[in-house]
């Protein structure tokens, strides 16, 4: 249920085979207008799948993957996930995943501890100085606000209620009352002006500035069991910051858009696929919600 997925759409199945194993699927139900080659919901599933693996060691059992890629009517199956008792110590992370949350907030702009940076490093991620992807984050703000399929995404998922039970709520996205009041109007109009539309992304540059450093991961081929390995990567970047005491939050609008094409210079990877903003901040996040086992577990 805390395992992160774009827009909180969490469109991940489990499918339980008997013997403590699941066929671990991707629901085509739940796959974002915005994300065409289904980039975000497979890097979805493989965070999905390190959280529960870090979440398992954590109780004492282990999880092992075994990919094997079927279509399957309205679902992509990408392998069996199996749990076993653990015969060894638990994975040092494992005792920080369920802290892990989006943090949205300004953060400070100490640089990171290098030996954070390293471990970091060693997961695969690039680093890129903040002020040089502030035009990347303003142009691609304005793109995706002109965007119906982004809009659309985000009326789906949208929840103006702060107790609903699923979805990205107000809160979570610390939007403030006049937030709330122009993102309602946003979300009706189906697509931005130009002009308002540079008003809006002034927030995800100012978001972009008060960073210590952005991170970039990147991929060989967009084959899905490297995009679903990817992200197990980026989700234990998130937790390794969360253990540390550090916040990030995804900046992903910069790979939606065109500015994509622009963003390899910058990290010096091939082909980026995630990119998040990374700080410190004393500021608590709210949390966002999540699906009940009951919308996500076939027995």
């Amino acid at each position: 249920m805390r395992a992160p997925s774009a827009h909180n759409a969490q469109p991940w199945r489990l499918e339980a085979t008997g013997d403590d194993a699941y066929d671990v699927a991707y629901a085509h139900a739940d796959r974002l207008l915005a994300d065409p080659d289904d980039r975000d919901g497979l890097l979805a599933i493989g965070a999905f799948i390190e959280t529960m693996a870090l979440a398992a060691e954590h109780r004492g059992l282990t999880l092992t993957f075994a990919p094997g890629v079927v279509e399957r009517g309205d679902r992509l199956v990408l392998g069996r996930l199996a749990l076993a008792p653990l015969d060894r110590e638990p994975d040092p992370l494992a005792a920080a995943v369920e802290r892990r949350v989006t943090n949205r907030h300004p953060y400070d702009r100490s640089p990171l501890p290098p030996g954070l940076r390293d471990r970091l490093a060693e997961l695969g991620c690039a680093f890129v100085d903040p002020r040089a992807v502030v035009p990347l984050v303003r142009r691609a703000s304005v793109m995706a606000w002109k965007d119906r399929r982004f809009i659309r995404d985000l009326r789906d998922w949208t929840r103006f209620d702060d107790a609903a039970d699923d979805g990205l709520t107000c809160d979570c996205l610390e939007l403030s009352w006049l937030d709330r009041q122009a993102l309602r109007g946003a979300l009706a109009a189906g697509r931005l002006p130009t002009p308002i539309a540079h008003a809006f992304a002034t927030r995800d540059v100012r978001m972009t500035r008060a960073s210590s450093a952005v991170a970039v991961l990147g991929v060989t081929s967009r084959d899905s069991l490297e995009l679903v390995e990817c992200g197990r990567r980026l989700l234990r970047a998130w937790v390794t910051l969360t253990a540390a005491g550090w916040s990030y939050h995804p900046i992903s609008i910069v790979i939606d858009q065109p500015t994509a094409l622009e963003l390899p210079a910058l990290c010096g990877l091939a082909d980026p696929v995630a990119i998040f903003r990374v700080g410190y901040t004393a500021e608590a996040p709210t949390p966002s919600r999540r699906r009940g086992m009951d919308r996500t577990l076939t027995t």
